[in-house]
């Protein structure tokens, strides 16, 4: 038996489970009817076929298998003869169905997709793919189309695209709600306990004063050399949460002053290369860069074995633009990275896609990682401006 087969390979969205799928389209020749398979079995393998098949002469349906009929609603496929294949479909489908037809006649052998709305007997529209080919040796205006109704699939990704949107917006209001607990807890630790631990001490020296206690007395220097230690831990614990300079002096200094306590704390020299920003940036800009850079010297502290770090802070247009950079090991030779820091990694990814920013993480040829941040920011004043101030390179 002689045939002739025309095999496409069907686009990602038409492929199942078991993995890449293609459209086979079987032409005999002469031999292979004399050889006992007729055109009437060739139809009715066709026919029963479960996936919906026409095909199209001009835009005529000249063949439709049953499961074409039941996708339209009807009972079989032989109520779909003789109408305009544009009749199926809604009208704005009509020009992509048009420029598909087109190119499959023009390029035989080449499979056309696309996605349209079938207008079903029953008044319900279908969301459908339709994969399309010239029949071979049939002129150039035959066609048959493989259609698939894709109306529950489209709708379980239109809600799985709900509910990330959902998850975004939840990971964007839980970070809120932390940041802004954060400035709670700071403030009623800096205000109340501070004040109340500073209070405390200087009841004690009313005390030993009244109390006829020399000054230098051990218990009491080493009551108040406890008390200047806890007030220490509390506003340490504060800044932590809550940098007071992030407030009062903005970005750029905060994170100068973070930069200065990590080379103080861990003896790696960290260079900023930063610009004054012009206006005072939103609140969560803010925070969100400022976190950003902690979590970033944080993860050079305990994996890359670096012995400097660069930060570098600028606009760009109506984009604030954060650069971390080590020496160090790099992502692969670190210890266990992707145990030890995705949770961070993955805290900063969530910040910067709440404000519609990017982040980008990646190894330095030559050794060392490199963390760059856009996140958009108001869009600058309109009005005339003096030219920008040049770079400030400083070590830390």
């Amino acid at each position: 038996m002689s045939i002739e087969l025309l095999i496409g390979r069907l686009v990602p969205e038409m492929q199942g489970p078991a993995g890449p799928g293609f459209l086979v389209l079987v032409h005999p020749h002469s031999g292979a009817l004399a050889s006992g398979l007729t055109e009437r079995q060739l139809r009715a393998l066709i026919e029963l076929a479960p996936i919906a098949v026409w095909v199209a002469e001009a835009d005529r349906v000249v063949f439709a298998n049953r499961a074409a009929g039941k996708l339209m609603g009807l009972e079989s496929g032989e109520a779909l003869v003789g109408r305009s294949v544009y009749t199926l479909l809604n009208l704005s489908d009509h020009e992509e169905l048009s420029r598909c037809v087109a190119a499959a006649v023009e390029r035989e052998g080449q499979v056309e997709t696309l996605q349209a709305h079938l207008l079903g007997h029953d008044q319900e529209a279908r969301e459908v793919e339709i994969a399309l080919a010239a029949l071979p040796d049939h002129g150039r205006t035959t066609v048959q189309m493989v259609v698939s109704n894709i109306s529950q699939r489209n709708r379980e990704l239109r809600e799985m695209q709900r509910s990330r949107q959902l998850l975004k917006r939840l990971s964007a209001h839980v970070v809120e709600a932390r940041e802004e607990e954060r400035r709670h807890i700071a403030r009623e630790l800096h205000d109340e306990l501070g004040q109340r631990l500073g209070a405390l001490k200087m009841d004690i020296v009313h005390c030993a004063s009244t109390n006829s206690v020399p000054g230098n007395d051990g218990r009491v220097q080493g009551l108040l050399q406890s008390l200047d230690d806890i007030l220490m831990s509390v506003r340490r614990i504060a800044s932590n949460l809550r940098p007071p300079l992030l407030d009062d002096l903005g970005l750029g200094d905060a994170i100068e002053a973070l930069a200065a306590d990590f080379s103080r704390r861990i003896g790696i020299q960290v260079r900023l290369n930063t610009e004054p920003l012009e206006e005072s940036l939103d609140d969560r800009v803010s925070i969100a860069a400022y976190r950003m850079v902690q979590e970033a010297l944080t993860n050079v502290a305990r994996h890359s074995r670096a012995t400097r770090v660069n930060i570098e802070l600028r606009r760009v247009a109506a984009e604030l633009m954060l650069s971390v950079s080590d020496d160090g090991v790099g992502l692969q030779a670190a210890a266990h990275p992707q145990r030890d820091s995705q949770f961070g990694l993955l805290g900063m990814q969530e910040r910067a896609d709440a404000l519609g920013g990017s982040l980008n993480v990646e190894d330095i040829a030559g050794g060392g990682v490199r963390l760059v941040v856009h996140l958009p920011v108001e869009p600058a004043d309109t009005k005339a401006r003096g030219p920008a101030p040049a770079s400030n390179p400083r070590a830390a």
